[in-house]
């Protein structure tokens, strides 16, 4: 439960609402901090600060915080749209979970909201001059924050909605999301690998209230769930599943479930309109290819952006090391469906060889990209790379018209088997 609580509050906190609240809420908290030490501060200290320098520059933090803050929300909008547009829509979904771009927001409203309370308090004569030391000293240190943020932002928007940084971002992203798959297939579960033949026939299921994707499923919480009433979960849908409303999202077995166990099970298995990328590699690495899928359209016409996605995806699933899942598993109330290998495949290369018609360099890039996830992917998903190059070799055959085109990756193949051997 821990755990679960853990990976709810991480996903929480990347809301850009929720470091602005924090911030906005310190800066609130350090002015009733002022009324508490102001008695301890010296009395000549607070005649050689004058009040109404103090005065000043909350002024010109309120004036210039609320219009910066405006400008700086346009500018995220912008790169926003700009990535979603030019890249894949979905890029937004990761853009918004950018914590700088959360932090400098955060610090710039929160100063704005710093000088505008401690302006209303000083109107109504709730400082003294005593007070007003400690509230100067306040102001300098939000100053600096102010000037800090303001160089990170500026140093952050030079890529901001870019190419190469939402690439980066969907690489690192999907990399994290694979490799825990790959180590933990069934996240730490049983392996639901025939469900006609595991699933006891007298279970009762467990059905969606809602239509929508099976954001991530929260296994320590079903652990949880079915060791309190002596039970057994069967997850009836992977991570990603698109389900109806009443379709059957999981199966309990050596109990009946109340409606208090229904609603629990629902809430370890989150359904929602829109996929994540937490616990869900086969969208993270579909995200990555549809950039290079765009870039291959007849409108856009830019292989060097699909053969750059390709190298991209070598790495993310040729480094996901072998499975570490013990022979026991810890989680052993709970069954759920392995990733299996074949899908990254299908959801990546695929796609993007299907896309590439005539662009042999593409073609070439893209055996290339296979051939080092065979060559340094453990042995599951090798097999399945090995797999998905002699499909995507079939495909770029049938779709090159020129001879020499197909001579060409006929010799590049040729090398390659060789220097392989």
């Amino acid at each position: 439960m821990v755990i679960s609580l853990i990976r709810r509050l991480r996903q929480f906190s990347r809301r850009i609402y929720v470091r602005v609240t924090i911030y906005a809420v310190l800066n609130v908290v350090a002015l009733g901090v002022a009324t508490l030490l102001g008695p301890i501060i010296p009395a000549s200290l607070g005649r050689l600060i004058g009040a109404d320098a103090v005065d000043t520059i909350l002024q010109v933090i309120a004036t210039s915080m609320l219009a910066v803050v405006t400008f700086s929300l346009t500018i995220m909008s912008s790169a926003f749209a700009r990535a979603a547009g030019q890249w894949t829509p979905r890029s937004h979904m990761l853009m918004r979970e950018d914590t700088v771009t959360h932090s400098v927001l955060a610090t710039f409203l929160g100063a704005y909201l710093y000088a505008l309370i401690a302006i209303i308090l000083r109107a109504a004569d709730l400082f003294g001059e005593r007070e007003m030391v400690v509230v100067f000293g306040m102001t300098m240190v939000v100053i600096a924050s102010i000037v800090w943020s303001i160089i990170r932002w500026i140093s952050h928007l030079e890529g901001l909605g870019s190419l190469q940084v939402t690439a980066r971002r969907l690489e690192v992203r999907a990399a994290r999301a694979v490799a825990q798959a790959v180590e933990q297939p069934a996240q730490g579960a049983n392996r639901l690998t025939d469900p006609a033949n595991t699933i006891p026939r007298d279970s009762v299921p467990v059905h969606a209230a809602d239509a929508g994707y099976v954001q991530q499923i929260f296994e320590a919480e079903l652990q949880d769930i079915a060791a309190a009433r002596e039970a057994r979960i069967y997850v009836a849908r992977p991570a990603g599943a698109y389900v109806q409303r009443g379709d059957v999202l999981a199966l309990v077995a050596d109990t009946t479930p109340d409606e208090e166990m229904e609603e629990a099970v629902r809430a370890a298995i989150p359904v929602s309109d829109v996929r994540s990328f937490d616990h869900d590699p086969v969208f993270c690495v579909t995200v990555l290819s549809e950039i290079a899928t765009r870039a291959l359209s007849p409108g856009v016409n830019d292989p060097g952006t699909a053969i750059d996605i390709l190298h991209r995806l070598s790495h993310v699933i040729g480094d996901a090391g072998p499975s570490k899942e013990p022979d026991t598993p810890e989680h052993d109330r709970v069954w759920i469906e392995p990733l299996m290998p074949e899908e990254l495949f299908y959801a990546s290369f695929d796609p993007i060889a299907r896309c590439a018609n005539e662009a042999v360099e593409v073609h070439l890039a893209l055996q290339s990209s296979l051939a080092d996830i065979v060559r340094i992917g453990h042995p599951a998903v090798a097999a399945a790379a090995g797999e998905a190059a002699l499909r995507c070799l079939a495909r770029a055959n049938g779709a090159l018209e020129n001879a020499g085109d197909r001579e060409r990756l006929a010799a590049a193949m040729s090398i390659r088997e060789a220097a392989a051997s």
